[in-house]
Order: C-alpha cells, then structure tokens, then sequence
C-alpha cells in the first residue's frame, strides 16, 4: 500500500517545471498519485513516454532533473543475458559488477554497458512510501509481453498449445496464483520440443526453462482441485534506458557526478560515437590577441560546445587544453552536432567580427570500447577512442574528419545537404591498418 505525500510532491514537481517540459512533468506528478505500488518502485522512462506519446529523450531528461529535485532515486539494475531477469539492483553504479551471476539461470555471464546495465527510477520516500510490494510483482513487472494466448484449465484437464518459437523469451503466467514458467529461447538451429507443465501444489513460482527456436507443443494440465487460468506470450523488447546512454547525457554528468564506476571495474560498450574537436592555432592565437582576450574567446568556445552537445543528447567527456572529448550514444547524433559546431563558429566569428579566430577542427568515428572510472569521472578507452583522437588530427580545421564506418553509420551522405565530401586512405599512428577517412567541408 502506498503512501504518497503530495506537499513534498508538489514542492518538487515545482523545482523541475522551469528546467524542462511542464506537460511531461505534470504526466510523471499524475502517475505517482495513480500508479499502481509495483509501478513506481522501477519506472522505465521509455515505457513511460510510449505509453503516454511523449518523446523519449526528453522524457529520460525530465526524470534525470526530478530526480535532482528529489522526486525519484536512481536505479541500476544488471540483467541476465538468458532470462533477462535481474542479477544486481543499486541505487549507486559503484555497486555494479561486470561478473554476474544470474541465481534464477544458475549461470554467470560478463555484463557490458549497453545490453546488461539498465538506469531506471524509484520514487523517493520522502514523496511516496511503498509497503509490503509482492516479490513476484515485482519481477515481473520487470517484463513487458506482447497480447498471449489464454489458457483457462479446469480441475484434472489438460490444455494444448503449438507454437512458433524465435530467439526471446515468453511466458506462461497465471498472476492469481503466482507461477510462471519463462521460457529462453536462444538463437540457434530449429527443433520440435514438447513441453508438459504438470500444475499441482508443488510448483515453483518462477522457473527458467531453455529452449531452442521452432516449434513448441506445450501441454498444460492442472492437478489441482480449483480452475487455473494461465497466459502464455511472448516478452516484448524492452524499452530499457541503458548505462551507455545514461551516462553520456549532458544532464546526467553534470546532476551526478559522483556516479562512476568502481575503480576496479570496467565495462564494455558495443558502439559509442566519440567526438575530438580542437581549436586551430590557439598558440598563436593568445600571442596575436593577448592573453585576456585569447581566453575569453577559449571560455566562449567551450560553452558553445556544451550547448551543442546537450541538444544533441551526448555529453562532454573532459577538456584537455583546447580540445574537447564528447561521446554519443547514436551516430546520427553525433553527426549533427558536428555540423552545428561548424555553424556555430561561423556565425560566431561574424557576430563578434573576430574573423578566423575560433576554427575548429573536428574527428569523429565510431566503434567499442570500455567504460572506466578516470579522475572521478566515467571515461572511456580502447581502439576506438584513439582512432577518433587520431583522426581529429587529420583537420585542417572548419571541417568535420569522420571513419568510413561512422560514415556509413551516422547517415552523413544525407544529413550533410550542401556539404561536400572526399574519402581517402591514411595510416594513423598507433593503428596497424590504413583507414579510409572521409573529410566533410560545409560548402
């Protein structure tokens, strides 16, 4: 039973409606007052904006900011790769282990940032208390299924059902009586499986069962002296808000800093976009204009890029000197925030009439790599980050240097209308094949 304090809700709704969409604010304020316990202990802001046709990013923003104002506690949650229940839950991502053990599969599996680590968000006791939550409420609350099939089964009889399965999982559930079979389907060659679920007294609540992909002749019948009603359907993707993409967001960095990862620890990441960017000819530029003013055109150049990577949903990584290091979740993004660097640039050295003064030079590629802590700060290394260092370097400045493969992946050949652009192959220090590197010049 939930207790919810609407002065203290109220108060703190307030904080964030200045900071971000007063309609998706007041969307999350109606749903703690309505939602149901089990609901608001894991909210999945994905589902969330679905379900209300609310855009996505914007919606992950709002609850990073209502969680700085207090409303909700941050949530990490590692899933098994089998049955993608939940191996580690913690409200801090220090906590978390790459090394995972999954206690339903009885199996340990390498947790990576992008497919195992969710961010999710509890609402705080301080705004609404939530008692006596149903531990088999709550796990699966954890899975979102497709419309299934009901199997309503008298005392003594037994239903059948043939189905096709593909690589996921489904469920065969019956909620008033707490038992649920999760069937894991992992890819591999088809095969004809009978299945036969025997209902009595002694069944377990929750029970993995492998399977591999084709058809399933399922058998249910029920020992039991009373109806059973059961639902077998399959597990939707899950809209899940993961690691990699939290913790590149501009909002997230700078509400939650202290946030990182254990010293010891480090996790893999499929595909990051990660972005260099340098100022051409800073030396020369403080001995031409001075140190007072060579500084504060370096000052303004920094917050233009902040600007530009937050309304692209990335995130600035560090500063060394002049240059920037930001990061991306999608490669679509990061190609657009390139180009408005360029723009930006433009029209700020025609404002201020300082012509030349502030050319960027810009690198970009794609590729895994691992998430650290460094500095106390979540940072990232590998290949791929040194290829993108690498090829910055290339610029000659006022354009955007990118890798064949985030030029294939970004889109750039369509988001770049009215760009020009040339490939070439060049060897890059500390990277043992040559690379095709497409040079990108705004017109």
């Amino acid at each position: 039973m939930k207790t919810v304090h609407e002065a203290a809700l109220r108060e703190r709704l307030v904080m964030a409606k200045g900071q971000v969409n007063p309609e998706i604010v007041a969307s999350i304020g109606d749903f703690i007052l309505e939602g149901r316990d089990v609901e608001l202990f894991s909210i999945r802001p994905g589902k969330f904006a679905t379900d209300r046709g609310l855009e996505l990013m914007p919606t992950v923003k709002a609850f990073l900011h209502l969680t700085k104002a207090g409303v909700f506690d941050l949530l990490w949650t590692v899933h098994c790769p089998h049955c993608k229940g939940g191996s580690q839950r913690s409200s801090n991502l220090s906590d978390l282990n790459r090394d995972s053990f999954c206690p339903l599969c009885k199996a340990g599996y390498e947790a990576d940032f992008d497919r195992s680590v969710e961010l999710s968000f509890e609402v705080n006791p301080a705004v609404a208390s939530l008692e006596d939550l149903d531990p088999f409420d709550l796990n699966l609350e954890g899975y979102d299924t497709d419309p299934g099939v009901g199997i309503p089964i008298d005392p003594g009889e037994e239903h059948f059902l043939e189905y096709k399965l593909v690589p996921g999982n489904y469920f065969l559930v019956s909620k008033d009586d707490q038992v649920a079979i999760n069937f894991a389907v992992d890819p591999g060659d088809e095969a004809v499986q009978d299945f036969l679920f025997s209902y009595d007294q002694d069944a377990a609540p929750i029970r993995i069962v492998p399977m591999k992909p084709g058809k399933l002749r399922l058998r249910v019948m029920n020992k039991k002296t009373v109806p059973a009603n059961f639902i077998f359907s399959r597990v939707a993707d899950p809209e899940w808000i993961d690691a990699a993409l939290a913790t590149t967001l501009q909002e997230f960095r700078d509400f939650f800093s202290r946030e990182m990862l254990s010293p010891e620890e480090t996790f893999s990441i499929r595909n990051l976009a990660i972005v260099f960017t340098d100022i051409k000819g800073s030396t020369e530029m403080y001995e031409r204009l001075g140190d007072s003013k060579a500084f504060y055109l370096v000052k303004e150049h920094f917050k233009i890029m902040e600007e530009v990577v937050r309304r692209y949903d990335g995130g600035i990584v560090k500063t060394i000197g002049d240059a920037v290091m930001a990061v991306f979740r999608r490669p679509d993004k990061a190609i657009a925030a390139a180009r408005e660097m360029i723009d930006r640039f433009d029209e700020f050295n025609l404002e201020n009439r300082t012509r030349n003064q502030i050319v960027i030079k810009v690198g970009v590629h794609s590729g895994p790599c691992i998430a650290v802590t460094l500095n106390e700060r979540i940072d990232y290394f590998g290949t791929s980050v040194n290829m993108a260092a690498r090829i910055q370097g290339l610029s000659d400045g006022r354009d955007v240097m990118v890798s064949e493969r985030f030029f294939r992946e970004s889109g750039a050949s369509e988001a770049l209308a009215g760009w020009s652009w040339e490939s070439f192959s060049t060897s890059l220090k500390g990277i043992r094949e040559a690379q095709e590197v497409y040079k990108l010049v705004k017109a």
